[in-house]
């Protein structure tokens, strides 16, 4: 077997949605599946556009970003390795819903939308994992218009905080610090607001004490403490 066909079958191997094919089932995936490499910032398709294809996370992040008539962007999730995109679209032939960036170079696995519609007909567990994601993006979606509907930017941000230093943080003796790696515009997207309310609120929270800044590394000295400030929206 060719390097370059046992690397992909490889591949197709461990993602969640394939893993129970068999060997020749994979085979036969494989034979349809195109691999593409993206830079970081690479358009990988725009909202409105017509899918044609299944695509699959094998290396890198995706962004997936809606954005509204006043050019506001949201934030809808970020899919890593092993994730599938836009499957709704891939499924009704309608349009992507949101516009995919690349947040890191990039590499997809592309399998043409007719092929994948058999492949789930002639395997039941593969739609059924397709059902078990969607499930779980409309929980996303449903969490996110909750954050959006009833919390206010400051809340937002740090509860966005309190996350990443559940996710990330150092215990130091200052604190829980932790890397912030996304700019002012790209919390803005993440929180569903404007880069000056970012910049603001995270500048009133470093002046209240809350946080600790050194470029982009965060340190918060009491977790309980900034716990506190989140408040609802009005």
């Amino acid at each position: 077997m060719p390097e370059v066909k046992a690397n992909l079958l490889a591949a197709l191997r461990r993602l969640p949605l394939f893993n129970d094919l068999s060997e020749q089932e994979l085979i036969l995936i494989a034979e349809r599946v195109t691999v593409s490499e993206h830079e970081r910032g690479a358009i990988i398709f725009s909202e409105g556009d017509i899918c044609r294809e299944l695509l699959i996370v094998k290396e890198g992040m995706i962004k997936l970003i809606k954005t509204a008539p006043n050019g506001r962007q949201q934030l809808l999730s970020v899919e890593r390795p092993g994730n599938s995109l836009a499957e709704i679209a891939v499924f009704d032939g309608g349009a992507y819903p949101a516009t995919a960036t690349t947040a890191s170079r990039t590499v997809l696995l592309r399998l043409d939308a007719e092929r994948f519609h058999r492949v789930c007909l002639e395997h039941p567990e593969v739609a059924m994992k397709v059902v078990t994601v969607l499930g779980h993006r409309l929980r996303r979606m449903a969490s996110l218009v909750e954050s959006l509907s009833f919390s206010t930017v400051r809340g937002r941000l740090i509860a966005y905080l309190l996350y990443l230093a559940a996710e990330d943080g150092r215990t130091t003796a200052h604190g829980i610090e932790f890397e912030l790696n996304e700019n002012n515009e790209e919390l803005a997207a993440r929180l569903g607001t404007v880069r000056e309310l970012v910049s603001r609120n995270l500048g009133r929270l470093y002046g209240d004490g809350l946080i600790q800044m050194r470029r982009r590394t965060v340190t918060v000295p009491s977790l309980a403490a900034l716990k506190e400030q989140i408040e609802p929206a009005d």
